[in-house]
């Protein structure tokens, strides 16, 4: 019994002082074919079911299509429909040829009403042609860290080779949800579109019924409960009879905000399947921030720069995921900056890495970036020394090159003046000397003649 208790007793230390190990609920079931769940702010992967599998999007799609027309459109920019847009598949706000709307209501209607007329007309006013906007949407998708993306088409309707993965979408998403415009986009439930040159208001309203449904129940873990989700932040649903239910959702609470992912599942399934996701995400996992992106974090020599010091900062949130009961205090900073930066440099150029640290684990690296651009300096600058304090130098160099030219024509006129003197003086003696040459020649003649009328 003894020897029981010294065990029982030894197991729970050791549980105590371990802060990686944490009890976890069950893994969630979902009906999708394919799913993941993200941290949405570290990227970390809380969840994955073949999420790497390659499936069709239907209009979850419309994430990087809205996301490109905020990156490459004016909002204000006025659009006018071709003669072919109106006739797209699916669903549609209804565009009609030769109507004019601007870009960001063009956005509302896809994003609300999942309007794929919408975004064949934003990828025609992006790109030119549908074939040309699907290259930029998988350059960019690959730039976002997709890997097994085929984007085909700017809505999802079904092609054979349009297709992505739960991972993917979740990372486009990740990316997208850093917009703010963006973030309005996939909250907004009720979209007025106003009367165009063509039609009359009309009244759009989100499928996503995430963000207010409470009527439509579905079932998660055994339990019926609306559809309706504490927290929701976005973001896209989609369906076709190719690629069935799908839904990208984000919810936040506190500090925390996270991404899920469901492809291959049904319509009201969709649902259910992010509900799952989410609950069990929040309900293990929380998001701590670390340090805010802009902190300052000190000061990097510049060589040969118009200024020779450059301030730091971070260029993003540095943040870990951790086990809902994990202490905060586990988290541990450590700053590693370059040795110097070379002239020229960019505001936001790299300047070094914050690393953060769970105990002696790295969890993650956020760059450290220049929070000013520097200009190439001057010829002084090899010398280390920045263009203000050259350009002082120089300025005080010119009021002793000043002074000194000053003093230097003093002296010479002073000099000229002394010359000038002397020689008044000189001429001044010879006329005297001549005046008493000649006085003295005229008193010896003047006796001379006395002299000479005496003797006579």
């Amino acid at each position: 019994m003894k020897k029981f208790l010294a065990a029982l007793l030894a197991v729970i230390f050791v549980c105590s002082i371990t802060n990686f190990t944490y009890a976890t609920d069950t893994q969630p079931v979902i009906g999708g074919a394919s799913g993941i769940l993200i941290d949405a702010t570290t990227g970390e992967i809380l969840y994955q079911k073949d999420a790497d599998v390659p499936r069709y999007p239907a209009s979850t799609t419309k994430i990087i299509t809205a996301l490109l027309a905020l990156e490459n459109l004016d909002l204000n920019k006025v659009v006018t429909v071709d003669a072919e847009t109106p006739f797209t598949e699916g669903s549609r706000m209804y565009l009609v040829e030769g109507e004019q709307l601007t870009v960001e209501q063009i956005l509302y209607g896809m994003m609300t009403e999942s309007a794929n007329d919408a975004a064949v007309a934003l990828a025609k006013e992006i790109s030119g042609s549908v074939e040309d906007f699907a290259k930029l949407m998988n350059e960019r998708a690959k730039e976002l860290g997709a890997k097994n993306t085929n984007f085909v088409t700017p809505n999802g309707l079904h092609d054979d080779a349009h297709v992505t993965t739960a991972y993917d979408l979740a990372m486009i998403a990740k990316y997208a949800m850093t917009n703010e415009k963006f973030r309005d986009l996939v909250t907004t439930y009720r979209f007025v579109l106003p009367q165009t040159n063509k039609q009359e208001t009309r009244y759009m309203y989100n499928t996503n019924r995430m963000l207010y449904d409470e009527k439509t129940k579905v079932v998660v873990n055994g339990v019926s409960r609306g559809c309706k989700y504490e927290g929701i932040t976005g973001i896209k649903t989609g369906y076709t009879s190719h690629a069935g239910g799908c839904l990208v959702a984000s919810a936040k609470r506190g500090d925390t905000e996270l991404i899920a992912v469901t492809l291959t599942s049904t319509d009201k399934g969709r649902f259910a399947d992010c509900i799952t996701l989410l609950d069990y995400g929040f309900a293990n996992y929380k998001t701590v921030h670390s340090m805010q992106a802009g902190t300052e974090l000190g000061e990097i020599k510049v060589s040969r720069g118009s200024l020779n010091r450059v301030k730091v900062t971070l260029a993003k949130d540095a943040a870990a995921t951790l086990p809902l009961e994990a202490s905060d205090s586990i988290l541990s900073t450590k700053l590693v900056l370059d040795k110097s930066l070379k002239a020229p440099v960019k505001k936001g150029d790299r300047a070094g890495i914050l690393q953060v640290y769970e105990g002696d684990t790295l969890l993650q690296e956020c760059e450290a970036v220049a929070a000013a651009s520097v200009k190439k300096g001057g010829p002084l600058s090899l010398l280390g020394i920045n263009d203000k304090t050259a350009k002082a130098i120089g300025i005080t160099s010119l009021i002793i090159i000043g002074f000194l030219i000053l003093l230097l024509c003093a002296y010479i006129a002073l000099k000229r003046r002394q010359v000038r003197m002397r020689k008044q003086r000189r001429l001044e003696r010879q006329k005297r000397i001549q005046k008493e040459e000649m006085e003295r020649r005229a008193a010896w003649e003047e006796n001379y003649e006395r002299r000479y009328q005496h003797r006579g």
